[in-house]
């Protein structure tokens, strides 16, 4: 962290303390004055029922009745002194006589009362603004007026005329007894303040350690670059839709450090940073994730991501080290993509980053990839807590694909293709392709077949006459938890699994035959059929035929395609498939059969199914309807 960041830090820290300490003051000011208003209402009522009592005793025509009845006046100052206590030091009735002057009416007091009509000269301006708007009015009473904090005036109205003011005084004492409440709150302060300066020193040496340790943690000691904690803080502080990020991991560098030693391997990595900083502009970050590999964020308003991708790595892949008197070249695997506007994971970034550099690393490394995701969903419907909670919510669907007769085009089978359901729009479907490596080898993935499993064995039941295929891959075979989930659900539904086929799915080289044989042979106990998917590709080879009790070879789309650009050749390798499985007894499938010419090609050459869009799309089992007989 910065030198002038750190300082704004200590001094926000001390400046939120002293608005605190002034906060308080200001409070405790405000409770005194709150208690005293709260007081002030409820002296006002007071004064209320007093003045609807002589209005009552006089009945309405209180100066007639009193100049005419002395010995009601004197009961009525009886009255009056009754209400005295510690809050009313006087309370007394005003009249204003023809010549503007104020006389006596009433008076409670309990010494030295004032005689009846006996001059008042009031000290505010208050009381005449009261006689005239006939409004409720406080007067606060001159500094020395004695055992006096304030009056409160009510006007005596008869006849939409003002009669007369009854005026109730407040004693100062109780003024002093109000202000008391808050004396233990000013004692407080007044600690607080000592606290306050005793927190800012120790606070001050706090700061500077602190700021030494951020110092070791925010940066990489060996290269310079920045950690993964400077990662984090930075996107706290900064929007992460505003830039873009790259993946760099340096291949196979475990070789380096054994053959010239660790030393000449930390030199490298540390002229491996100044090289990549040499090329990023200021703004952009590079982050040391891992001990080779690098976390680098660009603002979108710089070059394009592709761009600064490609440049920086051929300027990596062409670098050269010096270690000795040999000089060292590096392998360079990138990945780098667009972050889409409203993204908000890192987490999420990272994830899809590793996935992509992990591509690269298995196409031979020393290469690099661009991702541009287009919006925001492309980047949630990645997120395992979005796919999370759509399968805790049972978001999930399949669509089924048609697999027809090429002489008739009837339909013989459906494959069935797993779907979540976007949060928002149900009418949204979600393909695998964004969620599926996410979830591989977690208990969401299990979670996520299960449903799969039982609404494919619903659609069985619900309609007699289809036939209905699933993917599995080898992973799927190895796992016992998978099998568990199979084997129960074929066992629980053992009346239609022979309508069930299961497509075999192969991202590695099978390493035992024999295991996958029993697990085919497993998986078949009730009927169901197996078949090999994607047959012609990576590692679904000849070999299997021999090894594996197979029912059905499905050709791999990308070999059918090659017809376009092809033909000859296609043809030929197409046949002698088509040969092989009709010697072997096994049915055989084509796969993206998108288009009329394939389509005809695919029926001269004998193949006795085809699958692809020409001939159906994936759509709910309900759109085939027609086709089924219930």
């Amino acid at each position: 962290m910065k030198q002038p960041y750190f300082n704004r830090i200590i001094f926000g820290i001390i400046g939120l303390l002293i608005l605190f300490a002034l906060y308080l003051q200001y409070a405790i000011v405000e409770n005194t004055e709150k208690l005293k208003k709260d007081e002030i209402q409820k002296s006002e009522n007071y004064v209320q029922k007093i003045a609807q009592y002589l209005q009552a005793k006089t009945n309405n025509h209180i100066e007639s009745a009193l100049t005419s009845s002395p010995k009601l006046r004197g009961q009525l100052n009886d009255v009056l002194q009754a209400f005295l206590n510690e809050k009313y030091q006087y309370i007394f009735v005003l009249k204003k006589d023809s010549k503007g002057h104020y006389r006596f009416l009433l008076d409670g007091s309990k010494e030295d009362a004032v005689e009846y009509k006996t001059i008042f000269f009031p000290q505010s301006s208050v009381f005449d603004r009261v006689y005239e708007t006939q409004k409720t009015g406080i007067a606060k009473q001159q500094e020395g007026t004695q055992k006096i904090w304030l009056s409160l005036l009510y006007p005596i109205v008869e006849d939409e005329q003002t009669q007369a003011l009854l005026v109730v005084d407040l004693s100062e004492e109780y003024a002093d007894y109000l202000n008391s409440f808050n004396s233990p709150l000013k004692m407080l302060v007044g600690l607080m303040e000592v606290f306050l300066i005793v927190s800012m020193m120790l606070l001050g040496l706090m700061a500077y350690r602190y700021y030494k340790f951020r110092q070791s943690i925010l940066n990489d000691m060996l290269t310079g670059a920045h950690t993964k904690l400077y990662l984090e803080e930075f996107f706290n502080r900064n929007r992460l839709d505003e830039y873009n990020a790259i993946l760099i991991d340096i291949d196979e560098f475990k070789e380096i450090n054994e053959k010239y030693g660790y030393d000449a391997g930390d030199a490298i990595i540390k002229e491996f940073v100044r090289a990549v900083l040499a090329e990023l502009s200021l703004k952009a970050k590079l982050i040391r994730t891992g001990g080779t590999e690098f976390f680098i964020v660009v603002p979108k308003n710089e070059i394009e991501i592709g761009i600064v991708t490609q440049k920086l790595f051929e300027i990596l892949k062409e670098k050269k080290y010096l270690t000795g008197n040999n000089i060292v070249s590096l392998s360079i695997s990138m990945s780098a993509m667009v972050i889409p506007k409203g993204a908000s994971s890192l987490l999420s970034i990272q994830r899809i980053l590793d996935e992509k550099l992990l591509e690269v690393k298995s196409g031979g490394k020393n290469n690099f990839i661009v991702l541009d995701l287009q919006s925001i969903d492309d980047l949630r419907y990645r997120d395992i807590n979005y796919i999370k909670e759509a399968l805790e919510e049972k978001r999930v669907c399949c669509l089924y694909q048609p697999i027809v007769c090429t002489q008739t085009k009837q339909i013989i089978k459906y494959e069935a293709l797993v779907r979540l359901i976007d949060k928002e729009d149900d009418k949204k479907l979600i393909t695998p392709h964004h969620f599926l490596k996410v979830i591989k080898g977690t208990t969401q993935y299990i979670k996520m077949s299960k449903l799969v499993l039982e609404e494919v064995f619903s659609t069985l039941h619900t309609f007699s006459d289809i036939q209905v295929s699933i993917n599995l891959d080898l992973d799927d075979l190895y796992s016992s938890d998978m099998m568990k989930l199979i084997t129960k659900h074929l066992h629980k539904n053992r009346e239609v699994a022979n309508r069930l086929t299961f497509e075999i799915l192969e991202y590695h080289e099978i390493q035992d035959y024999d295991k996958v044989a029993l697990i085919f042979q497993q998986l078949k106990t009730y009927g169901s059929k197996i078949a090999i998917d994607d047959f012609g590709s990576g590692y679904a080879n000849y070999y299997y035929l021999i090894h594996l009790d197979i029912d059905i070879i499905k050709i791999d789309g990308n070999l059918i395609s090659q017809l376009h650009t092809s033909f000859r050749r296609t043809k030929i390798v197409l046949q002698s498939i088509q040969k092989l499985a009709k010697d072997f007894e096994y049915k055989l499938v084509a796969e993206f059969v998108c288009d009329e010419m394939i389509y005809e090609q695919i029926k001269e050459l004998e193949i006795e199914y085809a699958q692809g869009y020409y001939l159906g799309e994936p759509k709910p089992i309900e759109a085939y309807e027609k086709f089924i007989k219930v």
